[in-house]
């Protein structure tokens, strides 16, 4: 095993030395990691078994990614990628990534142009996230972090202090209507669960066909019936610049005064601004959200002053088992293509139309 370090960025170069008369160099594969971590799940054996050089990088600035990774055949990085890191690429063949979420991502087209297939993970965290919806709803519902707090601040044992359990609007679950607003692979696990608490189904999603919905017990709905109509609503969409702010103000005025609102897809989804308004005013009852529009949340942001909001720091899609999966992932995917054959996921789906693989 042959251990260099170089710069900029300190990239560690590990595998076998390559002499005179050896078989053409290996693939190389760049992974630019600013931590430094790679390889203790091993993902770094999943690469070099498919005969990867494996190139790590701890590049932090953009300059310095763009070094690191010009002469490489395939790319696992999970910060954003711009359109000028895209078109410095010189014979890059995949850029594999640990998320669902593609919105840091610019210059597809020309990773497309390029013949770079681009992937992510969107069925790895299904599961989680859908976990984490459902205890989002839950908590929102039954008031359950002020109504903790009131008791570890010893208000159910003051009995005579005035002081009241923050207890609004408790709704009964069963019976009640759940709306989805977007209808991938998530919000499809969010629905088998809501069938568990006897729920009521209404989905939004103009991509999807009546009759994927009809499979999952879902009556499908335009968007403004989704929110009149549903008692809670649930948000499933990718950030793209359709569905920046595709909740705000008007959204948010057709939902009933007693709704809750669920988000853990993307802040920007949301028009946090008109939130923050609408859960002040009472206009509707609460708020459940793993994400915000910046990240992290500002310390005096009036989202976490206000009792009937939830707030938890993007950790929808985490696990023990997800955290594990999310890192060897982007490493299989770049051996498949590596070695010409189709990843599970690709995002520029067109790139295929170009390329050759098994």
């Amino acid at each position: 095993m042959v251990q260099t370090s170089q710069g900029p960025g300190v990239t560690i170069t590990s595998g076998p030395a390559e002499g005179a008369g050896e078989t053409p160099p290996r693939p190389k594969v760049v992974v630019i990691a600013p931590g430094g971590g790679f390889g203790d799940v091993g993902e770094r054996e999943i690469l070099e078994r498919a005969g990867c050089e494996v190139v790590l990088s701890t590049a932090r600035s953009e300059d310095e990614a763009i070094e690191a990774a010009r002469d490489a055949d395939g790319i696992i990085y999970t910060g954003a990628i711009s359109r000028r890191f895209m078109e410095s690429l010189a014979r890059c063949k995949v850029i594999a990534r640990s998320s669902i979420g593609m919105d840091v991502v610019e210059g597809v087209d020309v990773a497309t142009e390029k013949g770079i297939v681009i992937s992510n993970v969107p069925d790895v965290f299904v599961d989680e996230v859908a976990n984490h919806t459902m205890a989002l709803l839950l908590a929102c519902i039954r008031w359950i972090v002020p109504v903790a707090q009131y008791v570890k601040g010893g208000g159910w044992g003051a009995r005579g202090s005035g002081q009241r359990r923050p207890v609004g609007t408790i709704h009964r679950v069963t019976g009640e209507t759940l709306g989805l607003v977007g209808f991938g692979n998530i919000a499809r696990a969010v629905a088998r669960r809501a069938v568990g608490f006897d729920m009521k189904l209404l989905g939004y999603d103009p991509f999807v066909g009546r009759e994927v919905f009809a499979e999952y017990g879902v009556r499908q709905a335009p968007l403004a019936q989704v929110l009149q109509d549903s008692d809670f609503v649930s948000l499933h969409v990718p950030l793209i610049p359709e569905t920046r702010h595709l909740i705000s103000t008007p959204q948010l005025g057709l939902m009933k005064w007693d709704a809750i609102l669920i988000n853990t897809c993307r802040g920007g989804v949301v028009d946090e601004a008109a939130l923050i308004e609408a859960l002040q005013n009472g206009q509707i009852l609460g708020a459940g959200l793993d994400v915000t529009e910046k990240e992290p949340v500002d310390a005096d942001n009036p989202l976490l002053q206000l009792p009937n909001v939830v707030v938890t720091p993007h950790m929808a899609s985490a696990s023990d088992w997800a955290g594990v999966e999310r890192r060897r992932r982007p490493a299989q995917e770049v051996a498949a293509v590596l070695t010409g054959h189709r990843p599970r996921a690709v995002w520029n789906a067109k790139v295929l139309e170009r390329l050759s693989l098994k």
